[in-house]
């Protein structure tokens, strides 16, 4: 049951980007390694190598830029 919650909370950033047209790889590759706008800080999470990028974070994250 956590894992499942975890999965739904968190993903990979190829799973994120296969269900979005916007952002693109290259641009979700460029908020991390520079931090624009506090991106990696409020929305990524990283295990190990893994990047996972926290859904719900990222649409408050996404709220927050359009004001």
């Amino acid at each position: 049951m956590q894992a499942q919650l975890i999965q739904e909370k968190f993903q990979t950033v190829h799973d994120f980007l296969a269900t979005r047209s916007w952002p693109t790889k290259s641009s979700i590759r460029y908020y991390i390694f520079y931090n624009i706008c506090n991106f990696e800080t409020k929305c990524v999470r990283r295990v190990g190598r893994k990047v996972l990028i926290n859904i719900e974070a990222f649409q408050l994250w996404l709220e927050e830029q359009a004001k």
